[in-house]
């Protein structure tokens, strides 16, 4: 049976602190008064054997006072963590711990972490939920909700709020919290003793605790996560009015525009009949019903319904047509989806997208949907960002949360904004943030990341050698497939295939990485306005003059289909035991889309993951110069790793280093990781905002 002990006074802890002295693997996990930077500590639990942990109450919730009382343990928690560093140290999802332990104490934990059970369960097995519930209930039944369910009632009971905004878990009962607490320390230590082993048994050990997973959280997540951004807020919010009133004046524009075509079904009249910009299904009712364009491709479920109802082939314009027809009159039949559950038949244009790329086809000839494009980036830029950033930001400092468990190739994921996704194209976020007083931004950007690890991969010699040539990979690819050949594939030369068919040049680069990662002749006849049969000759002639190309996509399909699981250069894992059950001998544009689906995926990995190792691994490269310059000399303890974008890696620090900076930015990236046949290049710039980075 566990022991669940409640630590209370300062003799306890004490005591504790005693305890953990002949300790080597401690668990450690805060309980607080929220996420925020400035959230309070009210209690920590450790656990140094499986079967005892301790509770220690920093401070407990009075019902009567609805206040935080804080009990004398206080006092003896700075001895206590001091004590604790010495130790090797088992958290989950460690940045967030360390980062509530150091803005309360200012104590820093994060260099004696030694293994992160919520990224150890991910390297593990990145297809399941890896928190720290889940986990236990996947490893010890579903008992283990039971705490978690007594905690939101006691919780409510006091007179606290459990919502998605406001989260007061601190409200419980305070030895109810205790029993929480403790019972978390005690999963997160046998998380840790069920998949260190795992590491080790399926050779993830090194990749894990040595080469990428751990470093990268030690140092830059944990940078990322702490060191935040300065925003211009009154740049901010001048954008903030700018979009707001483009915002208005495009949806005007629209409704104007549209007024004629959509009166009929939606005359205004009220809130339920007046149109709605942002349904995709009342647009798709619009475009490809009311106007009678041809739609681009069904929704995932748009695909089930046409096989239930006996569409076979969507290719052609009549095609299509036929599945509006057949759909519409089959509202309401009853089918089985891919689920095993029934499903009704509803109007043909729920199934339709109206995705950027299908909104794109009519840009050019409904002056409507070109503005609706634009309307819906200042939308998403204004919501996600502008009034993201202002919502989040304390002290004009914004701290994105970066994760290391949030995607199957190994980038990071981000919320609260998600940095990971700002605009390419559009500077106007970037140009609000900026350096912080006497600082500089130092930022590089991979040339051509993802074409330089394909070339490699593939082995193809000419592919490989353009990049040492300074030749444009996307001519190098569409000069001979469009018969070109008597362009010179140097983007700068007058008589160059970029200069010369520019749109030829975007259908190359539609084909160049699209075709080995599975897009078939159809879907890339809709996104380069061709004949499906004029895109299969596309296909076949690229395979023809690179069948490296070709090979390297079989083989990733030949690995997911023989071991279940296919690996990116540098060894991270993408499983998928389902491709084993796929029958050999069928081409693969004949395969079922799930099928078709999972070996895509095997291709895409061991392009697209072994471009996230590489920056991972620069980065590390990175933080480790920067902390061994800053043994050597006090100001480079100011430098730090503030964000990762796409491919580009940014620091901060003070602007008498930012030659330094360059220098051993360039360096990091450059020569950390090494492709076969292919040099990295990563050229660093710097500036006192993002946008001026590029």
């Amino acid at each position: 049976m566990e022991k669940l002990i409640t630590v209370k006074t300062l003799a306890q802890l004490q005591e504790l602190t005693e305890y953990i002295k002949d300790k080597e693997y401690i668990a450690y996990d805060t309980e607080t008064t929220g996420v925020e930077r400035e959230s309070q500590i009210i209690g920590f639990s450790i656990c140094a054997d499986i079967e005892e942990a301790y509770y220690v109450v920093i401070s407990y919730w009075d019902v009567e006072k609805q206040q935080l009382i804080d009990l004398e343990t206080k006092e003896g928690v700075s001895v206590f963590l001091n004590e604790l560093k010495q130790k090797k140290l088992i958290m989950q999802n460690a940045p967030f711990d360390c980062a509530m332990t150091f803005n309360n104490f200012q104590i820093e934990l994060m260099p004696h972490v030694v293994h992160d059970t919520l990224v150890g369960g991910h390297l593990l097995n990145e297809n399941r939920s890896n928190g720290l519930k889940e986990r236990a209930v996947e490893l010890y039944g579903e008992d283990q909700r039971k705490e978690q369910l007594a905690m939101k009632e006691s919780v409510i009971k006091n007179g606290g709020v459990l919502s998605k905004d406001c989260y007061e878990l601190y409200k419980a009962d305070v030895d109810l919290l205790a029993y929480y607490g403790a019972k978390d320390a005690i999963m997160t230590l046998r998380l840790f003793y069920n998949d260190a082993p795992k590491l080790f048994e399926d050779g993830l050990d090194e990749f894990f605790y040595i080469d990428e997973t751990m470093p990268l959280l030690r140092g830059p997540t944990y940078d990322m996560n702490t060191a935040g951004l300065r925003v211009d807020p009154e740049k901010l919010q001048q954008l903030k009015s700018t979009l707001e009133a483009e915002c208005l004046d495009a949806e005007a524009f629209i409704h104007r525009e549209i007024a004629d075509d959509v009166k009929s079904k939606y005359p205004g009249t009220s809130k339920k009949t007046t149109f709605n910009i942002g349904s995709h299904e009342q647009l798709a009712w619009l475009l490809f019903v009311q106007l009678g364009r041809p739609f681009n491709v069904l929704s995932k479920t748009g695909k089930e319904v046409a096989k239930a109802i006996g569409v076979n082939r969507i290719y052609t314009v009549a095609d299509k047509r036929n599945f509006i027809d057949i759909c519409g009159h089959s509202v309401g039949f009853i089918y089985i989806g891919a689920d095993g559950k029934q499903k009704k038949v509803g109007n043909p244009w729920k199934y339709l997208s109206t995705n950027r790329a299908a909104l794109s086809l009519y840009a050019k000839r409904y002056k409507w949907v070109e503005k609706l494009l634009e309307y819906n980036k200042n939308k998403k830029i204004l919501s996600t960002y502008v009034k993201g950033i202002q919502a989040k930001m304390k002290y004009n400092v914004i701290r994105p949360n970066f994760l290391q468990h949030g995607t199957t190739s190994g980038r990071y994921s981000c919320k609260n904004p998600n940095f990971q996704n700002l605009p390419r194209d559009d500077k106007r976020i970037k140009s609000c943030i900026i350096a912080r007083d006497g600082n500089i931004f130092v930022g590089a950007d991979y040339s051509q990341l993802e074409p330089r690890v394909f070339a490699s991969i593939s082995q193809d010699e000419t592919l490989m050698n353009c990049f040492a040539k300074g030749e444009d990979f996307y001519s190098v690819v569409g000069a001979p497939i469009f018969d070109k050949n008597e362009c010179s594939l140097y983007k700068n030369d007058k008589n160059s295939f970029s200069k010369l068919f520019p749109g030829l040049r975007d259908k190359a680069k539609v084909i160049a990485l699209a075709t080995p990662y599975g897009r078939t002749a159809f879907q890339q006849a809709s996104v380069m306005g061709i004949t499906k049969e004029e895109s299969q000759s596309l296909i076949d002639r690229y395979f023809d003059q690179y069948p490296k190309v070709e090979i390297m996509m079989l083989d990733s399909h030949e690995q997911a289909k023989r071991k279940g699981v296919v690996h990116n250069l540098f060894g991270r894992p993408r499983r998928m035991p389902e491709a084993m059950n796929i029958p050999e001998g069928i081409d693969h544009k004949d395969l079922p889309y799930e099928a078709r689906n999972l070996l895509n995926l095997a291709m895409n990995h061991r392009v697209q993951s072994t471009a996230a190792s590489i920056m991972n691994r620069a980065a590390i490269a990175a933080w480790n110069k920067i902390q061994y310059n800053a043994s050597k000399s006090p100001e480079w303890k100011n430098v730090k790793i503030v964000l990762q974008v796409h491919d580009e890696l940014i620091l901060e620090g003070p602007e008498a280093l930012g030659d330094h900076m360059v220098a051993l930015l360039k360096d990091a990236m450059e020569n950390t990781a090494k492709l076969p046949g292919v040099q990295l290049i990563a050229e660093p710039k710097k500036a006192y905002n993002l946008a001026d980075l590029k």
